[in-house]
């Protein structure tokens, strides 16, 4: 059903946008075929089972610009077969929709968006690849309807002030909310390099076990002084205020340096966020960030590396740290054949309960061979291990290989 509601809005979106006349449209269909090879279907550390799969995924990316309306969707269908019963046919859905209407040009706006994705349950803890039974995962749902308006103070100070209904759904492991948002922003062009902004929102949440509603005001600037060199750097303070009579008092903020060194592009960040947790009613990020990306020739290399925190808002209580590093690179081995290659490794430390194989290792490598006429011909190969120690003799792993072909038309 909920496949079908989605289909549904999707081709009316097209029909509706198709209608219309001068405007810049584009429309590209898609669809892979894959066949994989996984030696460890159920995710298990003993009585490892091997499967094959066949995946079928048709999709389409479709872009609409015009006076009065943008829409921007991206969406696929996925089918899966496995050939020894480890588990039933699947289909699974996905779609991101990023619309803006003008009402009334240049003042009255609605922004409408709807992402559904398969997520994993754990925000920290990204399994949606490691395995396709994860027990862990669950599909959501976030649909966002905002009508706002932008007051122009001049050519360089614009105030946006508006309203924001999201509606977050889940169909698995996930707690429901629904939250009506009452905002102002303002945003000020100092100088070409300089732009400084102020935002104020007010949020009522309703989730299980506990509502609250939550005050929110924030103050930020940023600064560019060359190309692909910026500061950026935004502050605030939210109360949020629970029904049970709770009240959780936090700072925020997000600052970030990214400067082009010549050798490479290095970004620094830290940052204290709320994040969207499909298993409590709200959750404090703490993360700093730290990557390197350099531009080869004929390819791309990459280092990236990050500590986080997670705590539950209200109760102010610990629930995980990570450490993660990760190295990428691409390169063009001929002109229509590309290699990649990525490595991840992430300690983690839950504190209740205990983490079960803390160190998770994930190698992966491939080659991209692109035919005539937009059709593409990929393989691949993962290996992932879950491990007490860096040095344990026992683990959890996973080896996986994909042989994939894609047109796009």
């Amino acid at each position: 059903m909920k496949i079908y509601v989605k289909t549904v809005l999707v081709c009316l979106l097209l029909g509706l946008s198709t209608a219309a006349f001068g405007a810049e449209k584009a429309f590209k269909p898609s669809i892979s075929v894959s066949e994989e090879f996984n030696d460890n279907i159920g995710d298990s550390t003993i009585n490892k089972r091997s499967e094959y799969l066949t995946q079928v995924q048709p999709g389409a990316i479709f872009s609409y610009k015009a006076p009065l309306w943008n829409w921007d969707i991206n969406s696929f269908l996925v089918y899966r077969h496995y050939a020894r019963n480890s588990a039933g046919d699947e289909f699974n859905y996905d779609l991101t929709l990023n619309g803006t209407i003008s009402v009334i040009d240049n003042f009255f706006f609605l922004d409408v968006n709807d992402a559904y994705h398969r997520i994993s349950s754990n925000i920290s803890l990204d399994t949606t690849q490691d395995s396709p039974l994860g027990s862990n995962l669950t599909d959501q749902n976030i649909a966002t309807v905002s009508p706002y308006l932008l007051w122009h103070w001049g050519d360089k100070s614009t105030l946006k002030t508006g309203y924001r209904y999201i509606d977050t759904r889940y169909w698995g492991q996930g707690l429901e909310k629904r939250q009506h948002d009452a905002f102002a922003g303002l945003n000020h062009e100092m100088t070409a390099k300089l732009s400084v902004s102020a935002d104020y929102i007010f949020s009522s949440t309703e989730v299980q076990p506990s509502s609250f509603t939550t005050n929110s005001i924030s103050a930020g600037f940023r600064y560019s002084h060359a190309e692909n060199s910026f500061f950026s750097a935004k502050g605030g303070y939210s109360v949020q205020r629970y029904a049970n009579g709770t009240t959780a008092s936090n700072p925020f903020w997000d600052v970030g340096v990214t400067q082009d060194c010549g050798f490479a592009v290095a970004t620094l960040g830290n940052s204290v966020q709320f994040s969207e947790d499909p298993l409590t009613s709200s959750t404090k990020t703490t993360t700093y960030s730290v990557k390197l990306d350099r531009l080869l020739q004929r390819g791309a290399i990459g280092f990236s590396s990050s500590y986080s925190e997670t705590e539950t808002t209200q109760s102010s209580v610990q629930s995980q740290q990570k450490l993660a590093f990760g190295v990428t690179g691409k390169y063009e081995l001929m002109s229509n054949l590309t290699g990649n290659l990525a490595l991840t490794s992430e300690h983690f430390n839950v504190v209740t309960p205990p983490t079960v194989y803390p160190y998770h290792l994930i190698a992966s490598g491939g080659l991209r061979y692109v035919l005539k006429d937009d059709l593409t011909l990929s393989v691949t190969y993962t290996y992932v291990t879950y491990r007490n120690a860096l040095d344990a003799s026992s683990a959890k792993e996973t080896n996986r290989a994909v042989v994939e072909i894609k047109k796009v038309f």
